[in-house]
Order: structure tokens, then C-alpha cells, then sequence
């Protein structure tokens, strides 16, 4: 009987043992793949660092004619805009090319200092650097944008706090710095009239440390809505107006107009396209625009991150996303700054998504700021 048992129970404990030298070996593969995961990864990481470096060694740092697109290849640069790789073809000498920065806080506090340094020099005044956003809720997506790179050492923000609503708040913003000697300011001005025509004018007339160290604006689509007129003839003689004053503060300040971007085709949550404010009127506007301020060579016009919006936009009829939109301001307390929404949000068919601003905003860093910190 016993010796049955034992009969009985050798494939028994045979199986245990096959069982348990299944899950050792099992346990041992397992831990095979994930050193060897390891290794790939770390493999990975260091000839992904060593690119970066080749390619940091091999190509100069852009600082020329960055905010124009016919001097290199942004759009093959606008569809790479999820890749690490920040070089730049350029259009007029074959084989030659540059690399972009990536601008960190850090690194835009530095230009900072130059640039304070360099006004400083040129005024022998202690004033602060003062750069100006002047147009609609576009530029004012710059404005915020540019922003982001400024740390908030003893930032403070006038107005201090803007209501929550649903309605967009029309008005100027004004940020200080005194750790940095800075004032980025946003004025709201969505049309060209006597007052944006007076402003300038006093500014270009003023003392040097008076006038804004940078002028940033564009004034184009409040112009095509009827409760503003929706009048092509009378934006193309207020800009006519504009542009000798404009090139005049030009000589002294740096001047950048901004080639509207193009428009999501379709209108809200109705499918129907958009009949007063669409792409193709925006690119009669924009050529309008070009051909009256190009008379003016200080005239800065940036069209190079145009590619950056055409991409969104073709994002946009791909993948649309169909969400309400937030509301346009959010007061974060009383020290903080106010966000604005990042509209990456493809209902919201006239402002750029924030991705698309982002890179354009790291474009106009290097633009302002390479030469200073790079060229010598």
C-alpha cells in the first residue's frame, strides 16, 4: 500500500519541480530582457547625445534673416517640429546651413542683460529695456507667449487682476521687471487709427530711452469685419498713413510686423466655412501689407513661422477636436501672472494652436537674441 503511494506521488512531485524550474527560467529571461533593454536605451541616449553634439560642433548658430522665409527652408523645418533637429537649410547658398538655439529661461535672461547693457551704452540712461506687442488677440498670443521665457524674479503685473469671463478682455497689460530692467507690454490697438497713428508718432519723435527697444505689431483682421467697416481701400490708406511714421520710429527702434497667420477653414461647431475672416483673405491682406511697408528697409516683416501655422492648420482638418472652449483669462493670485488659454483647440479657427506659437516664439528669440550673444 505504502509503496503504491510513493508510486502515486513521484509525478506529482516530478510536476512541482517542472513547475518551479518553469518560473526560475521564466523569472531569469525577464530579467535577461530588461538588462538588455537597458543597455539598448543607454546606447540610444548616447548616440542620440552624440548627434546632438556632431551636429552642435559642425553647423554656426543662425543670426541673420531669421524672420524671413526666403532665405532658408522653413517649411521642411516646420515639419520636422517634433524632431530634436534644429537646423536650418538655407535657400540662397546651396550646402549652407545653421542650427537654431533652444531658448531656456536661463538663456533669455542672458540676452536680456546684453540687451539691457547695449541701451544702457547707447542712451547713458539707466532706463529699461521696453518691448512693446501692439495689435489684437493674436499679437497678444505673442505677447504671452514671449513671456513664458521670463521668470518671475519680482514680476509685477498691471492690470493686477482680470475678471473670469467668457467675453475676451479688450485692454493693455503691462508687465515690470526691476531685477531686469524690463517692461513687456501688450496694447491693445485691433485697428489702424488716429490713435495707433498718434502713438507711434510721439515715440518716434521722443528721446531715445523713451522710445520701445522693440515694436512688435500687425493690424489686419479687426479690418475685415463689418461692425469696423470690412473696407480693403480704407486698411490700404491707414497703412499707407502708418508706414513713413513706422519706418521713422524704425530707424531708432527694432520693428517687427507680423505676417498673419492662416485661419482654420471651417467655423465653430456648424461645419460652414468661414465667410468674412478666411486664409485667402488674409493673404490679401498680407500681400496689401507687404507691398506698402517693404518701401521701408528697417520695416522688419516675419513670415518665416507662417509654415509653422499652415502645418496647424492642416493638423486641424486631420485631427479635429471638437471641445468648448475655456475661458480666455485665469487669475492665478494675487503675485502671479494671468494665463491666457493656449488654444490649441481647433474650433477656435482664427488663433494658432500653442505648439505652433511656441516654435514661432523660440524663432523670434533667435532672432533678437543670437547675434548679440553668438556672432563674435
Amino acid at each position: 500500500m505504502q509503496h503504491r503511494k510513493q508510486r502515486y506521488c513521484r509525478p506529482l512531485t516530478v510536476l512541482v519541480y517542472i513547475f518551479f524550474f518553469y518560473i526560475i527560467l521564466c523569472c531569469l529571461f525577464s530579467l535577461l530582457l530588461y538588462s538588455l533593454n537597458e543597455r539598448i536605451v543607454r546606447i540610444q541616449e548616447t548616440t542620440a547625445g552624440f548627434a546632438t553634439r556632431s551636429i552642435e560642433n559642425f553647423f554656426p548658430i543662425c543670426v541673420d534673416d531669421l524672420l524671413v522665409k526666403q532665405y532658408y527652408h522653413f517649411e521642411k523645418w516646420a515639419r520636422r517640429i517634433f524632431n530634436t533637429d534644429r537646423v536650418l537649410i538655407s535657400k540662397k547658398r546651396k550646402g549652407s546651413s545653421c542650427r537654431l538655439l533652444h531658448y531656456t529661461v536661463k538663456r533669455a535672461v542672458t540676452c536680456i542683460d546684453v540687451l539691457h547693457q547695449e541701451s544702457v551704452t547707447k542712451t547713458r540712461r539707466l532706463s529699461k529695456l521696453s518691448f512693446v506687442f501692439m495689435g489684437d488677440s493674436r499679437i497678444r498670443q505673442q505677447f504671452y507667449n514671449f513671456l513664458k521665457l521670463i521668470p518671475d524674479y519680482d514680476r509685477s503685473t498691471e492690470p493686477l487682476q482680470i475678471p473670469k469671463l467668457w467675453t475676451p478682455f479688450h485692454g493693455d497689460v503691462d508687465v515690470y521687471s526691476s531685477v531686469l530692467s524690463l517692461q513687456v507690454s501688450f496694447k491693445w490697438r485691433p485697428i489702424i487709427n488716429e490713435t495707433v497713428l498718434e502713438m507711434i508718432r510721439q515715440w518716434s519723435i521722443s528721446d531715445q530711452s523713451k522710445k520701445p527697444n522693440l515694436l512688435f505689431l500687425g493690424m489686419e483682421v479687426y479690418h475685415m469685419m463689418q461692425q469696423y467697416g470690412a473696407d480693403f481701400q480704407l486698411y490700404s490708406k491707414r497703412l499707407n498713413e502708418l508706414a513713413p511714421i513706422l519706418g521713422q520710429l524704425a530707424s531708432a527702434s527694432r520693428v517687427i510686423w507680423l505676417n498673419q497667420y492662416p485661419t482654420v477653414e471651417f467655423y465653430g461647431s456648424n461645419d460652414a466655412y468661414n465667410t468674412k475672416i478666411h486664409s485667402e483673405k488674409v493673404h490679401h491682406y498680407n500681400t496689401a501689407a507687404r507691398q506698402i511697408l517693404k518701401n521701408f528697409n528697417d520695416i522688419h516683416i516675419w513670415d518665416s513661422s507662417n509654415p509653422l501655422a499652415e502645418e496647424y492648420v492642416r493638423g486641424c482638418s486631420i485631427f479635429f477636436e471638437r471641445e468648448n472652449p475655456i475661458p480666455q483669462f485665469i487669475k492665478t493670485g494675487p503675485d502671479q501672472f494671468i494665463n491666457n488659454k493656449p488654444y490649441i483647440n481647433c474650433l477656435d479657427y482664427i488663433h494658432t494652436g500653442y505648439v505652433a506659437l511656441s516654435r514661432a516664439t523660440q524663432l523670434l528669440y533667435n532672432d533678437i537674441c543670437n547675434k548679440k550673444l553668438y556672432q563674435n
